[in-house]
Protein backbone atom coordinates (compact mmCIF):
# COMPACT_ATOMS: atom_id res chain seq x y z
CA UNK A 1 0.00 0.00 0.00
CA UNK A 2 1.57 3.42 -1.29
CA UNK A 3 2.14 6.28 2.01
CA UNK A 4 -0.07 8.91 1.72
CA UNK A 5 0.97 12.31 0.18
CA UNK A 6 0.25 15.13 2.01
CA UNK A 7 -0.75 18.51 0.47
CA UNK A 8 -0.08 22.01 1.46
CA UNK A 9 -4.13 22.57 1.87
CA UNK A 10 -3.79 19.34 3.99
CA UNK A 11 -0.85 20.62 6.22
CA UNK A 12 -2.72 24.24 6.67
CA UNK A 13 -5.78 22.44 7.87
CA UNK A 14 -4.02 20.43 10.24
CA UNK A 15 -2.12 23.33 11.75
CA UNK A 16 -5.26 25.49 12.06
CA UNK A 17 -7.54 22.66 13.25
CA UNK A 18 -5.27 20.24 16.04
CA UNK A 19 -2.94 21.82 18.59
CA UNK A 20 -0.73 18.89 18.70
CA UNK A 21 0.00 19.14 15.04
CA UNK A 22 1.31 22.96 16.10
CA UNK A 23 3.39 21.75 18.65
CA UNK A 24 4.73 19.02 16.43
CA UNK A 25 5.53 21.35 13.99
CA UNK A 26 7.63 23.60 15.98
CA UNK A 27 9.86 20.69 16.77
CA UNK A 28 10.25 19.23 12.91
CA UNK A 29 11.01 22.66 11.66
CA UNK A 30 13.44 22.93 14.49
CA UNK A 31 14.94 19.27 14.25
CA UNK A 32 15.70 20.24 10.32
CA UNK A 33 17.88 23.76 12.08
CA UNK A 34 21.58 23.38 12.01
CA UNK A 35 23.38 23.29 15.11
CA UNK A 36 24.96 26.46 15.33
CA UNK A 37 21.43 27.79 14.21
CA UNK A 38 19.77 25.49 16.87
CA UNK A 39 22.43 26.86 19.73
CA UNK A 40 21.94 30.78 19.16
CA UNK A 41 18.28 30.90 17.99
CA UNK A 42 19.18 32.46 15.38
CA UNK A 43 18.88 32.02 11.16
CA UNK A 44 22.24 31.73 9.82
CA UNK A 45 22.30 29.78 6.73
CA UNK A 46 19.45 30.85 4.19
CA UNK A 47 18.80 26.83 2.90
CA UNK A 48 14.97 27.43 2.82
CA UNK A 49 15.41 24.64 5.41
CA UNK A 50 14.08 25.37 9.52
CA UNK A 51 13.04 28.82 10.88
CA UNK A 52 13.12 32.04 8.82
CA UNK A 53 14.88 35.02 10.51
CA UNK A 54 11.43 36.48 11.92
CA UNK A 55 10.84 32.95 13.15
CA UNK A 56 13.96 31.27 14.84
CA UNK A 57 14.05 32.79 18.33
CA UNK A 58 10.11 32.12 18.86
CA UNK A 59 10.08 28.96 17.14
CA UNK A 60 13.10 27.69 18.79
CA UNK A 61 12.03 28.80 22.48
CA UNK A 62 7.92 27.00 21.57
CA UNK A 63 10.38 23.72 20.44
CA UNK A 64 11.82 23.72 23.26
CA UNK A 65 9.28 24.01 25.38
CA UNK A 66 7.14 20.95 23.78
CA UNK A 67 10.72 19.26 24.08
CA UNK A 68 10.40 19.22 27.61
CA UNK A 69 7.18 17.81 28.19
CA UNK A 70 4.96 20.99 28.17
CA UNK A 71 1.85 21.92 26.09
CA UNK A 72 1.83 24.98 24.30
CA UNK A 73 -1.42 26.88 25.67
CA UNK A 74 -3.03 30.54 24.86
CA UNK A 75 -0.81 32.96 23.27
CA UNK A 76 2.21 30.94 22.68
CA UNK A 77 -0.33 28.27 20.69
CA UNK A 78 -1.44 30.95 18.90
CA UNK A 79 2.12 32.40 17.96
CA UNK A 80 3.43 28.62 17.05
CA UNK A 81 0.54 28.40 14.79
CA UNK A 82 0.98 31.19 13.18
CA UNK A 83 5.05 30.07 12.63
CA UNK A 84 4.16 26.95 11.73
CA UNK A 85 1.57 28.33 8.88
CA UNK A 86 4.43 30.37 7.64
CA UNK A 87 6.45 27.11 7.34
CA UNK A 88 3.61 25.16 5.76
CA UNK A 89 5.25 24.30 2.62
CA UNK A 90 8.07 22.97 4.31
CA UNK A 91 6.27 20.95 6.72
CA UNK A 92 4.62 19.61 3.46
CA UNK A 93 7.66 18.50 2.61
CA UNK A 94 8.68 17.07 5.61
CA UNK A 95 5.51 15.10 6.02
CA UNK A 96 6.41 13.60 2.45
CA UNK A 97 10.05 12.55 3.33
CA UNK A 98 11.47 15.32 1.14
CA UNK A 99 14.59 16.90 2.05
Amino acid sequence: MAQKTWTRTEIEALINTNDRAVERAMVAIWERQTRDEQATEMTRHHNGIGFSGWTAKSGTYFANWVRSGRSLTGRHLAKARKIALHHAGQLTDFANGVR
